[in-house]
């Protein structure tokens, strides 16, 4: 017998209970539509013209609706908007199975963190989804400068999109073509681990073209570097970083440039555990690191052991408006001859009178025992006390100070200034001048601006003639307005 259900909503609760075991009784289900008509033998609803489904955490609205009590189906056709916990998705028809608590929809528009999805057929559960025929972008979707599209793709709904026989595109344009490529859609990790061209010039390379390439192998992530320089040629490494016990381990083999852009031939692993926490909010940390190192400016050549072990305590207030926090670290090395141990210490008072400004001195304590053969890891000796004053509104950030250091006894002024307008550039300056040798030993400004997804820097260290042009991707906060939310 089929029966027309006149009344605008349509509570099936107790018709649901009466199709599954007492002891798995499911969420009650609420329809609403134009039209709702109820089968009491075949158990079955047919909705149609402005249809609204609720069933526990699960919501959708569609032209149409089909269900199959008894079996615990759902299918929507026409214009779907489909939402289950925080995953959300526009499609044609979606095909719900409650009982396997699966999805299966088509000619799909939906979202996976920060990356925007198309697919032509969508098999998606709570933890992950199988997406045929696919592109996906973290870009504006209506307009993407950069997108991936895949035969199959695999989605890791919080994590990354796996893109089988994949193509990466660029200005609507073929670039690189892959059997297989991974994105990350966490928007911290996807904005450092895309392909990102730099591009720079300094006195000991000149100009220079470069590449980040990351990638993964398996669970092990990956990371490979080439950079082409018109004084030194061809330059490259390579990274494997994957997690292991409570830490992570790296791999370092190729060519890396200490902060003075000199060349050191590589072959390291790294051990990083994760910190300890230790009373009153401290952490303690530490670094395990052997290699083989050739440093090309000085031909010096060695193996190198060395542990960094660090305890780092946060601002502790002292009462009212003061702070104190500090830090102590031990860098030792060893080499094929000789051996190098580097303690140093922090500690620092502030004076907060306000969230946005303080007004802090610190002194900072850095000594070296034994000697290094290379450039890269020298220690610069300090016993330095800084005094200064930082401020910070919305868009504009400035620090200042004043430091003398007794073991050079030298003073300095020091100055960092961040302005930040709201049409998305933003600029910045840091500068240490040397007032006893009446030089700048760091004058760096730098501006950057951010269109859509991507974002674009430049940094120049006028002392040390180093330029740097940085293309990074960022996820575009447009990708949250593509996929329509639930019918009115």
């Amino acid at each position: 017998m089929v029966e027309p259900v006149r009344a605008y909503v349509l509570v099936l609760a107790a018709i649901l209970a009466g199709a599954v075991p007492a002891r798995a009784q499911p969420a009650p289900l609420v329809v609403e539509a134009d039209r709702i008509t109820y089968d009491t033998v075949a158990r079955t609803v047919e909705a149609a013209g402005r249809v609204r489904l609720r069933y526990g955490d699960v919501q959708a609205s569609a032209d149409y609706l089909f269900a199959d009590l008894a079996a615990r189906k759902f299918l929507l056709r026409g214009d779907v908007r489909f939402r289950r916990g925080d995953q959300s998705m526009a499609a044609s028809e979606v095909r719900y199975r409650a009982d396997t608590d699966r999805v299966l929809a088509t000619e799909v528009r939906t979202l996976a963190e920060a990356a925007f999805l198309r697919a032509r057929e969508v098999d998606a559960g709570r933890q992950g989804a199988v997406a045929l025929d696919a592109a996906a972008t973290l870009c504006d979707p209506a307009n993407p400068l950069f997108f991936v599209t895949a035969r199959r793709l695999v989605v890791f709904w919080a994590d990354r999109l796996v893109a089988e026989d994949a193509t990466l595109w660029i200005g609507g344009r073929p670039v690189l073509a892959l059997p297989r490529y991974e994105i990350r859609v966490d928007p911290e990790r996807a904005q450092r681990q895309f392909p990102s061209p730099e591009a720079g010039y300094d006195g000991l390379s000149g100009y220079w073209l470069a590449l980040r390439y990351p990638f993964r192998l398996g669970d092990v992530e990956a990371e490979a570097y080439g950079r082409y320089n018109t004084l030194l040629g061809l330059e490259f490494r390579g990274r494997l970083r994957a997690e292991l016990g409570r830490g992570v381990a790296e791999l370092t083999a190729g060519v890396v440039r200490d902060s003075g852009a000199r060349l050191v031939d590589t072959l390291e692993l790294r051990y990083t555990p994760s910190a300890w926490p230790v009373a009153a909010g401290a952490s303690f940390s530490a670094s395990l690191a052997v290699g083989q190192y050739r440093e090309r400016a000085t031909s010096a050549e060695s193996p190198r052991a060395e542990a960094t072990l660090a305890l780092a305590v946060p601002p502790v207030g002292l009462g009212g408006p003061y702070f104190a926090s500090g830090a102590v670290s031990l860098r030792y090395a060893v080499y094929g001859q000789g051996t190098l141990a580097v303690p140093g210490a922090v500690v620092s008072l502030e004076f907060r009178p306000d969230l946005a400004s303080a007004a802090y001195v610190s002194y900072a304590w850095t000594e070296a025992y034994g000697a290094t053969p290379f450039l890269f890891d020298a220690p610069t000796r300090q016993s330095a006390v800084t005094v200064g004053y930082r401020q910070g509104w919305e868009g504009l950030s400035f620090d200042v100070g004043a430091q003398y250091d007794a073991i050079p006894q030298q003073w300095r002024v020091l100055a960092l200034l961040q302005v930040a307008p709201a049409d998305g550039w933003r600029v910045g300056a840091l500068a240490k001048y040397n007032v006893t040798t009446a030089s700048f030993e760091e004058l760096e400004l730098r501006a950057g601006r951010r269109c859509d997804c991507l974002d674009v820097s430049a940094a120049w260290r006028i002392p040390q003639r180093q330029l740097w042009l940085n293309l990074q991707l960022v996820p575009s906060p447009r990708v949250r307005e593509a996929v329509p939310g639930l019918q009115p």
